[in-house]
């Protein structure tokens, strides 16, 4: 509910075009400085604590959204939210890997990513229907600062409640055992998530914006728009770990699933019809979704448990980085362009998709995952030791 709202609160401030653009950009940046803390809490230390704290840090971030007016320090607010949320997700991904067994992983990040896309369905389309209440209640207009920022406050509330599931989560031990191969797998992996990071960064972030500059829609229509492509994108993370990935492997069913959802961006980039938009990109979040379960297990399964926190958010930082760059010059774009700036963002998205499911093709074709079992060969060495070593 609360990344509903960001982008018009930011509007309602009086920032647009460039300046939406770095405030945008400003929480991908936290993540480069989120990612030292999670590389510091990663070995041995608790995955359920460094959650929390980042969750704390979320949360001091939304607290200078709602009270703060200054630029500067709007770009700082923003970045905390970036930080804490690399550092609770890192190690929140992690934790749901080392309790999941290597083979069941995609199916598992498949159903996370399924019930958080029915979440994320649920909140859009509630929040588009309290605009109007709130607002009355406020004696305010629906796009004023003060309703936005209590719609915000909501969301916030929301998302602070989710500390209670997480206190009731029982940690998993993590062995420190590691395969010395951290930095040789990251470049691979991080070029890949160079390239997917700005080819989103370009457009995803603003997607409520594109329905409400080029169809009009207000706020209660952009939430069905977006709830319609949550629930597709829930049913491709079910799907795709389960019939595809497992019929033609991980690396190939990723790859040209990705290629695959490149034309229902270019129809929602071309379109005057706001049906015809929602259902491309529905269709796109579908094939999207479905990829990332399984490529999330895909690169987990590639580190020992003792890595997987760094590596998680060695990733996350490259792609934040590339995702910042991309949304100031999108920014910068709509604001030469205005609505017709959409187009642009949208082919500069699907020439990166096209690019990022190339490199994982040639980078990890035939690549088996080998992490867990290089944790065990590490444990099995430091209990018997042989001459060898």
């Amino acid at each position: 509910m609360t990344a509903f709202y960001l982008n018009f609160l930011y509007r309602a401030l009086g920032y647009d075009g460039l300046a939406l653009g770095a405030l945008v950009g400003a929480q991908a940046l936290g993540v480069a400085f989120g990612v030292l803390i999670a590389r510091f809490a990663a070995p041995g230390r608790s995955r359920k604590l460094v959650i929390i704290a980042g969750g704390v840090i979320v949360g001091a971030g939304v607290v200078g959204l709602l009270t703060l007016d200054a630029y500067p320090l709007l770009i700082v607010s923003s970045a905390l939210v970036g930080l804490g949320g690399i550092v609770a997700t890192s190690s929140g991904v992690a934790l749901l890997a080392d309790a999941t067994e290597a083979g069941a992983r995609s199916s598992r990040f498949g159903q996370q990513i399924a019930l958080g896309t029915m979440a994320a369905f649920t909140a859009s389309v509630l929040a588009g229907a309290l605009a109007a209440p709130v607002a009355a209640v406020l004696g305010a207009r629906q796009d004023d600062a003060l309703t936005l920022r209590a719609l915000v406050a909501l969301g916030g509330i929301v998302g602070a409640s989710s500390a209670i599931p997480v206190l009731l989560i029982r940690d998993v031990a993590v062995s420190r055992a590691t395969s010395g191969r951290l930095g040789r797998l990251i470049a691979r992996f991080a070029l890949v998530e160079m390239v997917f990071g700005f080819g989103a960064g370009s457009f995803i972030p603003f997607i409520n914006l594109f329905f409400a500059d080029r169809f009009a829609l207000d706020f209660r229509a952009i939430g069905v728009a977006l709830g319609t492509i949550a629930v597709a994108g829930s049913l491709g993370a079910l799907v795709h770990g389960r019939i595809v990935a497992s019929r033609i492997g991980p690396v190939p069913a990723v790859a040209a699933v990705v290629a695959a959802s490149t034309p229902f961006a270019l129809i929602a980039a071309l379109t005057g019809n706001v049906v015809v938009a929602v259902a491309a990109l529905a269709v796109r979040a579908m094939f999207m979704y479905g990829t990332q379960a399984t490529w999330s297990a895909y690169q987990l399964s590639s580190f020992t448990p003792a890595e997987r926190a760094a590596a998680n958010a060695s990733l996350a930082l490259v792609w934040n980085v590339a995702a910042a760059l991309a949304s100031s010059a999108s920014g910068a774009i709509r604001g030469a362009l205005g609505p017709a700036g959409f187009t642009v963002n949208l082919v500069v998205l699907i020439a990166c998709y096209l690019a990022a499911a190339a490199l994982q093709f040639m980078l990890f074709r035939g690549r088996e995952p080998k992490g867990d079992v290089v944790a065990v060969d590490a444990e099995l060495r430091a209990a018997w030791p042989t001459n060898a070593d």
